[in-house]
């Protein structure tokens, strides 16, 4: 019989709902009454006395208490947190240990809900000075446009706004503003975007609840303006001093990018700079002057790339000169007639050139281009003149002069022909003589 009971699954799970439903109709009739608790979050009264004392507070510790209570058994599950309010009323705060009561109301269910009571029933709130500041926004743009493209101008609104907090934690902000992603972008956009908090070192803060500002979303308009690379005309005035050459212009930056609207940029093909710093009159050495080149772009068009200055080198060199040994003979002729013949006295000549020096080392007598028009030339004698071809920053100073004999070689044919007979009669007549001596004999 006992091995029975102790083996009989049917018999233990009867004995259990028996035991259950004897409890059951105990709670029913006897009904007990229990200890049940609730987390409550913590309510805030008379704030702007606070605020009105140019100070913020915060609590510190948790910002929920517990509320306990008792209940009948077969009410506790009807209570709810929300059927308590606690709060703290800033008026009763105590400046010396910054202590202010917990009050407790049961605001439903009160019937049911007996011997309520809160904890903590005081807390602790921290007070501090409260600052109001204005931030002027920053824009902070993220990416590259489309190749071709640069970033214009970007618009706020608003520009500025300002920011209400503890002084500890304002003073940690120091600047307010926006990031805006342009990347790939080839027009104007714009939209809202949220606010970004830097420290003193540029890096992003995340600020608390307890620092409040006028406006959270920020509109924006970002240009977005057409690119363009313009070369540089450097315009340089007035003339070196006697024995000097302007030798050239170097600078450091040849071309600037520039961007503005499609317009604007069509009718630009160069970028002038007529800067006073240009002028060489009377210079006698070169120098080197630093341009600005802001003021030499259009109203209309900007800078890209932070290029705004140019080193400029102004080559001012002393000029040299050089004679060169050139035969008549083999300078170009033109003008020449099949009925003359030329000759010249001297037949060399020295030609002396003015110029850098590095240009006259670099010269033979065929880079004089010289030549002689004989075109209005007659039979006679004349003073020769010859013309050359330079290259620029080159000058004849002198050449040696020389005469030009012309003669013609019709009457030269002549009297060759009269010497010749003369010759001749000469010889017979010396003939004659010599047979007469020996008959003679």
């Amino acid at each position: 019989m006992k091995e029975r009971l102790l083996n009989n699954f049917s018999l233990k799970l009867l004995s259990l709902l028996l035991a259950f439903f004897l409890w059951l109709l105990v709670v029913n009739v006897s009904n007990p009454m229990i200890d049940g608790s609730k987390e409550v979050q913590l309510e805030i009264e008379n704030e702007d006395i606070l605020e009105n004392a140019g100070l913020t507070y915060e609590i510190a510790g948790k910002s929920t208490v517990t509320v306990r209570y008792n209940v009948a058994t077969l009410d506790a599950y009807r209570i709810q947190a929300s059927d308590f309010r606690a709060y703290i009323d800033l008026a009763d705060l105590y400046d010396v240990t910054g202590a202010v009561p917990v009050n407790l109301e049961v605001v439903n269910n009160q019937s049911l809900i007996s011997s309520p009571e809160v904890n903590p029933g005081v807390v602790q709130v921290e007070t501090e000075e409260l600052q109001r500041k204005r931030f002027d926004l920053t824009v902070t743009t993220t990416g590259e446009p489309e190749e071709g493209y640069a970033l214009g101008d970007v618009t706020l609104d608003p520009e500025y706004l300002y920011i209400s907090g503890p002084v500890s934690q304002v003073g940690q902000i120091s600047s307010v503003g926006v990031e805006i992603d342009v990347s790939g972008v080839n027009a104007n956009m714009s939209g809202t975007t949220g606010l970004v908090f830097y420290d003193a070192n540029g890096n992003r803060l995340t600020v608390s609840d307890r620092i409040t500002y006028d406006v959270s979303q920020i509109g924006y308009e970002v240009e977005i303006l057409r690119v363009r690379s313009l070369p540089l005309d450097f315009e340089v005035s007035g003339t070196v001093a006697n024995g000097y050459v302007f030798a050239g212009l170097t600078s450091d930056v040849q071309s600037l990018t520039v961007a503005g609207l499609k317009t604007n940029l069509s009718n630009l093909s160069t970028i002038t700079v007529d800067d006073p710093q240009l002028n060489i009159q009377g210079a006698t050495q070169s120098r080197t002057i630093v341009i600005d080149l802001t003021q030499y772009v259009p109203d209309n068009v900007s800078i890209v790339g932070g290029t705004t200055e140019a080193t400029v080198t102004l080559e001012i060199e002393p000029l040299a000169s050089r004679t060169f040994s050139l035969n008549l003979a083999d300078v170009s002729q033109t003008g020449a007639s099949v009925d003359y013949e030329y000759s010249f006295t001297p037949e060399t000549v020295e030609v002396t050139v003015q110029g850098l020096q590095e240009d006259l080392d670099a010269m033979s007598e065929e880079d004089l281009g010289a030549s002689l028009n004989l075109s209005e030339m007659t039979a006679g004698t004349a003073a020769g003149t010859l013309s050359f071809e330079l290259d620029e920053g080159l000058e004849i100073l002198s050449y040696t002069p020389f005469e030009i004999t012309v003669t013609d070689r019709g009457q030269e044919a002549a009297a060759t022909e009269d010497s010749t007979a003369e010759e001749a009669e000469s010889e017979e007549t010396e003939s004659d003589a010599a047979s007469e001596s020996t008959d003679h004999e």
